[in-house]
């Protein structure tokens, strides 16, 4: 499996999105992604295995991210008094979403896109793509696909994906360092993954 196994920095790691309708319960390959469906479907509207592979028709990438935030669900602690005793006890309360705060060094033209996307408010599915090794970046579209080493086996990535939207856009000018973009998104239910394929490409799980 390419599932990262070994420990380094995540240095190449990705935001995409898809350009498709979000639904509940099960989508339509190529025009509605569907919450129930299974990350192998997910996955090929990303990108389409082949020689080489190329990007899903509808996939794009989000470009010169400066900083990640936290993946997955933080735990919602609660303290409970037990009455009598000298130390209370904690059970876990329901879970906050988590915040999901991108920072960007911010080239006008290129990311005025996600400006548009916050003002359509639509929901998206997005990809975060987790990499320690440079992956194969598409020219046209920046989208990052397996890369195939000289083994012919994929190198180690592993892929979350969550629903969301576009909820700010704020600009930070800066006087000593690059301009910088925050943009927060929101996020509806869990986040799903890790997933992967394995080492030849034939299976996505």
């Amino acid at each position: 499996m390419p599932n990262i196994t070994s420990i380094g920095a995540g240095m190449y790691t990705s935001l995409t999105y898809l350009e498709l309708p979000v639904v509940k319960g099960a989508g339509t390959a190529g025009s509605i992604v569907g919450t129930g469906d299974d990350p192998s479907a997910w996955a090929a509207e990303f990108e389409t295995i082949g020689t080489p592979w190329t990007v899903g028709a509808t996939a794009a990438d989000f470009g010169r991210i400066r900083e990640f935030p936290n993946l997955g669900i933080p735990a919602n602690i609660v303290n409970v008094p037990q009455y009598g005793q000298a130390v209370s006890s904690q059970i876990a309360g329901q879970s906050d979403a988590p915040s999901m705060d991108f920072t960007f060094n911010y080239v006008p033209s290129e990311h005025a896109f996600i400006a548009a996307m916050r003002e359509d408010g639509e929901k998206r599915m997005f990809r975060v793509r987790l990499a320690n090794a440079k992956q194969a970046e598409d020219p046209t579209t920046g989208v990052d696909l397996p890369y195939i080493d000289e083994d012919g086996e994929i190198r180690e990535f592993s892929d979350f994906y969550f629903v969301g939207s576009v909820a700010s856009f704020e600009i930070v000018p800066n006087l000593t360092d690059s301009n910088q973009l925050n943009v927060t998104l929101t996020i509806d239910g869990e986040m799903q993954g890790p997933f992967s394929y394995d080492a030849d490409g034939s299976a996505y799980a």
